[in-house]
């Protein structure tokens, strides 16, 4: 069904969930799988925990880099634990609905699959959910984890 899917990555719960349905869809059609993460650029401090610990979220693009690598190396990682073999890795920067749209196009992928606050299209139209963008405005298939 799949020949390849992009999911995309933030260190949340819904993501390591988006994670593990994009590693079921990968193996059940051997397809390759991107894992993306695009660093957003917070205006209030923030922590990331997962799979590397309590890291705090600057605002330096380099902070953001070395901190996206990490949370994709563990990703990857964990999608090798679950069988996936045909696994990419990207840190992207932008804004990052347009950046992980833009990256899908790049890559010719299939369809994305990523994690959703639970926000209905009204409360999450009205505060910007990346995981409503994409879905709103990808080229290919999205699929979306609670």
């Amino acid at each position: 069904m799949y020949k390849s899917l992009l999911v995309a990555i933030d260190g949340s719960k819904q993501s390591e969930k988006a994670l593990t349905l994009a590693c079921h869809l990968a193996r059940q059609d051997d397809a390759q799988m991107h894992i993306v993460h695009a660093p957003e650029v917070l205006q209030h401090p923030a922590m990331m925990t997962w799979g590397i610990g309590a890291v705090a979220l600057g605002d330096s693009p380099e902070d953001l880099e070395v901190t996206g690598n990490k949370v994709v190396e563990r990703a990857v990682q964990e999608a090798n634990a679950l069988g996936v073999t045909q696994v990419q890795a990207h840190v992207v920067r932008g804004e990052p609905a347009r950046a992980i749209i833009q990256e899908a196009e790049d890559l010719g992928v299939d369809v994305i699959v990523m994690g959703c606050r639970g926000l209905g299209n009204l409360e999450g139209m009205a505060m910007g959910s990346v995981s409503h963008k994409v879905s709103h405005s990808a080229k290919c298939g999205v699929i979306t984890v609670r």
